[in-house]
């Protein structure tokens, strides 16, 4: 269950949390404050969309990342040196077809249709955590042209774990919103927005792929102020993808 995790193991269902709204599209939430009562309290409006891949297709995806070594290596900055989308799968085909039609939806949905018509790059990563492994509290981006990210669960385990995203302000006194993994569910969601993996605990594996979006603006932006690696040189339009689907 999605559940909010507040200071002193308060635990609140999220759907009876006072910070967010279901909007009418069900893949949608919307992690919005209190309304302020000054003109100094902080305030916020997340937009989260929460969609399902399938079973079929997650499946495939999992043995294309656990028999690809550079998905297993520790190194910490591995993810940084490969396009996952640039592999000849046409699982990861599908893929980007999946992820730009939810795209569209998401945007379309927050009444942002104009979007749609921009050039979209995108860039992923596969990930196959052993037990002990987790991924420590960061972003993907915190920058005036930050844009999406999104993260796929290829895995459900016994115990369940969870991806956690942490609230927006003073994170580490609110709180997080657990995201329990599961077999094919996949999030969109800010790329400036903070989460962690906790640390596997199953004695199994723990498949993922992640994956960060572009529109021109932002990704000239990381082109022209980091220092680059070859990963961002292979980051593909993503509507090019689709041409070959």
């Amino acid at each position: 269950m999605d559940v909010v995790d507040k200071p002193h193991q308060w635990v609140i269902p999220l759907s009876s949390h006072p910070t967010r709204v279901r909007y009418e599209n069900p893949k949608i939430w919307r992690w919005k404050s209190w309304e302020p009562n000054t003109p100094f309290a902080p305030k916020f409006d997340i937009p989260i969309y929460m969609d399902h891949c399938g079973d079929d297709l997650s499946s495939k995806l999992v043995d294309i990342i656990c028999k690809e070594s550079i998905c297993r290596e520790r190194d910490s900055d591995n993810w940084m040196t490969y396009n996952i989308f640039d592999w000849d799968f046409l699982e990861l085909k599908v893929l980007c077809d999946k992820i730009y039609h939810m795209y569209e939806d998401y945007v379309s949905e927050l009444g942002l249709p104009c979007l749609t018509k921009d050039k979209i790059w995108i860039r992923g990563w596969g990930l196959a955590l052993d037990d002990g492994r987790g991924v420590m509290h960061h972003s993907h981006s915190f920058h005036e042209n930050s844009f999406l990210s999104g993260n796929l669960s290829l895995s459900t385990l016994t115990p369940p774990t969870t991806t956690d995203y942490y609230f927006p302000y003073l994170g580490w006194y609110f709180g997080y919103w657990m995201v329990e993994n599961t077999l094919g569910k996949i999030m969109l969601f800010p790329s400036w927005l903070e989460h962690r993996v906790k640390e596997n605990t199953t004695g199994q594996v723990r498949v993922s792929l992640a994956f960060d979006m572009f529109t021109e603006h932002s990704i000239d932006y990381v082109r022209n102020n980091r220092n680059q690696s070859s990963a961002l040189q292979k980051t593909l339009l993503l509507s090019k993808r689709m041409d070959h689907v």
